[in-house]
């Protein structure tokens, strides 16, 4: 076996949430080792036409990072949230409520941006930095702890050691089922389709959030005459319906939007995916933790996915800086408990948030609908609510990360 080299932090995972906490933690004098069992070209094609939405803070994080560049990232911001509802027993779209941020002079609450430029920006700023180590193709096929270090085996047959062990590889995480960590986990028992459309309209920034029976639909603005949807459907009916041919598919999607988009066509693949929740329990193990989907898989009806795992590192970054202060081992788990305790209740309350909002609006119930109905003309009517909600889609909530700021 070749000989162990010493690393300061080792990260597990080069997808973007293992990217940016290299970048984070390089830019603030670590240095980083990232290893992952697959190339970047191969994750940009597994990736194609995957949109995501960004929040305020989470931009804020890649300004602070110096990666935020509108045009190179194809950035379009959301000026306009429409939410509205679609009744079995009628072919009408029912408003419910709008937020409508172009007048305001504060920036936009989130904005939509594409996994290819995003990714590319990612991958071009860890290539140039040299306090960061990329070793791609690489799989860690087994690791030991001990009270020092942790040690990672690879498949070339050469051996990392490491004083913390940051995991991102994954909703699937090997690392996970490897430490038999326990999760919580919950079925929806339905499946996201997602994809591009283009469109002969302007879609003025305004993204729509159309609640259906059988699950929430969202129409997301892109640059040009272009967008993106999240469909969430039971599962029976979602995989027939992802498997049928284009026209059939763009009819049936505009007749639960309404006429939101003019002669709209799928630009790419769609794509089909289980929607399920699921979270660790504890996101540290001994000299390990567990960011982003690792750590928490939630429902894509609130859009904040990647929100999560970016509040997620500047988290860690915060806690780490502190403790390199310190003088503290970097993977003591005094340190990591630090880091849990601050995200614990985030990560919980999103959790339990997506999964109430979808259970009221995914559900035909009389009463429920009776409640949803109710509360979004509460908040259509009230300023204080249309202001609470918008500050949560921008994540400017709790105890921020300076990254976040």
């Amino acid at each position: 076996m070749k000989r162990s080299k010493k690393k300061q932090i080792v990260i597990v995972g080069a997808g973007l949430i293992g990217s940016v906490m290299a970048i984070a933690l390089a830019s603030k004098g670590f240095d980083v080792t990232v290893v992952d069992g697959a190339k970047h070209s191969d994750r940009v094609e597994r990736n194609k036409g995957r949109t995501y939405a960004l929040s305020r803070t989470s931009k804020n994080l890649l300004f602070n990072l110096g990666m935020w560049d509108p045009k190179k990232l194809n950035v379009s911001p959301i000026k306009n949230i429409v939410l509205s509802t679609k009744k079995d027993s009628d072919d009408l779209i029912h408003h419910l409520a709008e937020f409508n941020e172009e007048s305001s002079s504060i920036e936009p609450s989130s904005y939509m941006i594409e996994d290819f430029y995003l990714r590319n920006m990612l991958a071009s700023e860890i290539n140039k930095n040299k306090k960061i180590q990329l070793l791609d193709s690489s799989e860690v096929i087994q690791d030991e702890t001990n009270s020092f270090e942790t040690k990672i085996m690879l498949s070339d047959k050469s051996s990392i050691r490491t004083e913390i062990l940051i995991i991102s590889d994954g909703r699937e995480s090997g690392f996970a089922k490897r430490l038999n960590k326990r999760f919580f986990s919950k079925s929806y028992n339905q499946v996201a389709i997602v994809g591009n459309l283009s469109h002969d309209n302007a879609h003025n920034f305004t993204a729509h959030q159309i609640f259906l029976s059988g699950g929430p639909l969202a129409i997301l603005p892109l640059q040009g005459k272009r967008s993106t949807f999240v469909w969430s459907l039971p599962v029976e009916i979602g995989k027939k319906l992802s498997g049928s041919k284009r026209e059939k598919f763009i009819n049936y999607l505009m007749d639960n939007a309404g006429d939101i988009l003019l002669n709209p066509s799928l630009v790419g693949e769609k794509k089909i995916f289980p929607l399920y929740l699921r979270f660790l329990r504890e996101s540290i193990d001994n000299r390990k933790i567990f960011i982003g989907d690792s750590s928490q898989a939630i429902h894509p009806l609130a859009g904040q996915g990647l929100n999560i795992g970016l509040r997620d590192v500047a988290s860690l970054v915060d806690t780490l800086i502190k403790g390199k202060k310190l003088g503290l081992d970097l993977g003591s788990i005094d340190l990591l408990k630090t880091y849990e305790s601050w995200r614990s209740f985030d990560r919980i309350s999103l959790a339990t948030y997506t999964d109430l909002i979808n259970a009221l609006f995914s559900n035909n119930n009389f009463y429920l609908k009776a409640i949803r109905e109710f509360g979004m003309s509460a908040i259509e009517k009230s300023q204080l609510l249309k202001s609470f909600f918008t500050k949560e889609a921008a994540g400017e909530y709790g105890d921020l990360p300076d990254l976040l700021k």
